[in-house]
């Protein structure tokens, strides 16, 4: 009955003229994605959403197009009034329905009430990302220890710029196994700092996006070819940010994870990688921080 309920109501295409409705779904729910989060996930994916008799915007979810074959889902939100209704089936069905979302593998990141879902759904733990939340001022202070590694750097970093994007948008999709070119475009037009790691040779071999959301600064993606590489860029970020630090690592990625505690890191949340089907493509040892949990 439930189930019928939900599914009376139909998913329509969102537009930019829905973000203050989507935004005060969001605030209803304590998440922290601002307007500008808002504004490029509905240039570069599909945003439905489901209206109760007065208009009022109850349910939603996002499709994000990763090239011909991999495509994320997230901002699966239920208005809290309206959950355990069936609308969370209902929004994960008119995904699957969609157009992006054939041919595609699909993946996302769960939250852990929305885990029983997604299994349901055909999805499969593949993997877990460790949430980090941290003090800029404290990772300084910790990573200035005269034994600490960052003491000696091997990399030169520097900011990233607008003609290091086709080199840097090509090694994110090597690391993340496909393309996300106009996404990772918009995200660094948002973020506050871009920085690149180059090695003796003036080669490129990592980057880092710390793009603002509320009090915080989120870290992601970062690809590098090992965690001095990838703690050289977080402290070059946290030397700059006035803003709390957020970092979701994949769990596989001990040797970054394993460290932040130390740093004056707190893990806040280890929700489950999922996809549907497959496992997860591209070089993943290179990955060490994911761009944002919309985005798998």
């Amino acid at each position: 009955m439930l189930m019928d309920k939900a599914k009376a109501f139909s998913f329509k295409s969102l537009t930019l003229d829905d973000v203050p409705a989507i935004l005060d779904l969001i605030e209803g729910l304590g998440w922290t994605h601002v307007v500008k989060d808002l504004e490029v996930m509905l240039q570069v994916g599909v945003f439905l959403g489901a209206r109760d008799e007065r208009g009022k915007i109850i349910a939603t979810g996002a499709l994000f197009p990763y090239g011909s074959e991999l495509a994320s889902i997230g901002m699966i939100m239920v208005r809290p009034e309206n959950q355990k209704q069936g609308y969370g089936r209902a929004v994960m069905d008119a995904l699957h329905d969609h157009e992006i979302a054939k041919g595609r593998t699909l993946c996302l990141i769960a939250t852990e009430a929305g885990e029983p879902l997604y299994k349901k759904c055909g999805y499969e733990v593949a993997g877990r990302i460790r949430k980090f939340f941290g003090s800029p001022k404290q990772f300084l202070k910790k990573s200035s220890l005269p034994d600490f590694p960052l003491n000696q750097r091997r990399v030169a970093l520097r900011a990233m710029h607008a003609n290091d994007l086709e080199n840097v948008i090509g090694m994110d999709a090597k690391a993340l196994g496909a393309n996300r070119g106009s996404l990772f475009e918009l995200r660094y037009s948002q973020s506050d700092y871009a920085v690149i790691a180059e090695n003796k040779q003036g080669e490129v071999i990592g980057f880092i996006l710390a793009t603002p959301q509320r009090e915080q600064h989120h870290l992601g993606p970062m690809v590098a070819p090992d965690s001095d590489t990838a703690l050289a860029m977080i402290r070059y970020i946290a030397e700059r940010s006035d803003k709390e630090l957020r970092i979701d690592v994949p769990e596989d990625q001990q040797a970054l994870h394993g460290l932040l505690p130390s740093l004056g890191f707190r893990l806040i949340a280890n929700p489950p990688a999922m996809i549907r089907n497959n496992t997860f493509p591209g070089c993943r040892e290179h990955y060490w921080s994911i761009m944002s949990q919309a985005y798998a």
